[in-house]
């Protein structure tokens, strides 16, 4: 076998301590992400077949940029890129960590240890064995490091590799590494909207999550639609210079704020509506706790915790899903949502425009 190699930055989210469903925050993802890129060996030729800081085998980029963007990248546009690249790898390393956790009864270093052996070797259960156990306890101790120092890591493209790593051809490389996630997902992106956008979004930072906190799963599949469901929901100002920016429209101060929180790194608003797919990575990010607190506050109750996340979005706060100045959007948007989640074949991934 072939080894697999790679990485994300730790993002700036407050760390909490897992609850029995071992929910994996953002932060443990992007550090886990970040430190199979510092481990990641050179091989020492130029041409070797393995592409991006995270040296990725060319079999796993198409296949990992459609499940997660809605489109296969090529080699060159996964590189050109990091930002991407690490949405991406974040998105397939979620469901990677979150399994780990439940495997070793939700002990994070083994938790990380076999998530950096699923990514060697493709099989999380040889974390320990001879031949992977070096790799994995070095990826462990670059994760202890960045999550001891959380706010000190730069981003992958300006942060050194390691300058002694290991041959490539004293470890295995898969060809065929497993897939992350038995969420479905859907071929065919909505068309860009042309509803109206809301002037009135201007949100906190999503809820911290509750230590001992017992939430439903929320899927990628059911954030994806929620917040594709925000974007084809948006009433326009019919001004051009109104201070909102995106097909989401989005208050110019959220938006530092959130990627900052996502990607490691504030994004101005030029580069926020420069990319769309960066963009739908950070909504993805900010929307997926605001669901989950969504879902316990409403007792699993997916159409009112809808609701209560689109009135969160209008407003800043949940509780006003049901007012009169607010139903009427909350309903509309979970109207976009069920839509949206009835037609298999036609919903969206986490950010399928580009």
């Amino acid at each position: 076998m072939r080894l697999l190699w790679g990485a994300i930055v730790s993002l700036g989210l407050s760390l909490s301590a897992l609850p029995a469903q071992a929910q994996v925050a953002d932060t443990q993802v992007g550090t886990l992400v970040e430190a199979l890129r510092l481990a990641a060996p050179q091989t020492g030729t130029e041409n070797d077949g393995l592409y991006s800081d995270w040296q990725i085998l060319p079999a796993n980029i198409p296949r990992w940029s459609k499940r997660c963007i809605g489109r296969a990248l090529t080699i060159t546009e996964f590189e050109a890129s990091p930002a991407t690249a690490r949405g991406i790898l974040v998105c397939v390393m979620r469901d990677v960590l979150r399994d780990q956790y439940r495997a070793s009864g939700n002990n994070e270093s083994v938790a990380v240890q076999r998530a950096a052996a699923w990514w060697m070797t493709g099989d999380a259960t040889r974390y320990n064995s001879s031949q992977t156990a070096p790799y994995t306890k070095k990826v462990l101790g670059f994760y202890q490091q960045l999550r001891s120092k959380p706010t000190s890591t730069p981003a992958a493209s300006t942060q050194p590799k390691p300058t002694s790593p290991p041959a490539a051809s004293t470890q295995p490389k898969p060809t065929t590494p497993p897939a992350v996630s038995t969420q479905p997902k859907p071929t065919t992106p909505p068309a860009v909207s042309t509803q109206p956008k809301p002037i009135t979004q201007s949100p906190p930072n999503p809820p911290a999550q509750r230590v001992g906190d017992q939430p439903a799963q929320v899927s990628d599949a059911q954030v994806g639609a929620l917040v594709e469901a925000l974007r084809q929901g948006a009433p326009k100002t019919g001004t051009q210079n109104d201070g909102l920016y995106s097909e989401w429209q989005i208050k110019a101060d959220n938006i530092p704020r959130w990627s900052k929180q996502c990607i490691g790194r504030p994004l101005t608003t030029a580069q926020f509506e420069s990319s769309p797919v960066t963009a739908r990575q950070i909504l993805v990010c900010v929307m997926r706790d605001v669901l989950q607190e969504q879902y316990r506050a409403s007792d699993n109750n997916e159409s009112v915790a809808v609701q209560r996340a689109a009135a969160w979005w209008m407003t800043g706060d949940a509780t006003r899903y049901n007012s009169n100045q607010t139903a009427s959007y909350t309903q509309k948007i979970l109207g976009f949502y069920q839509q949206l989640r009835s037609d298999k074949p036609a919903q969206p991934t986490l950010f399928p425009h580009v």
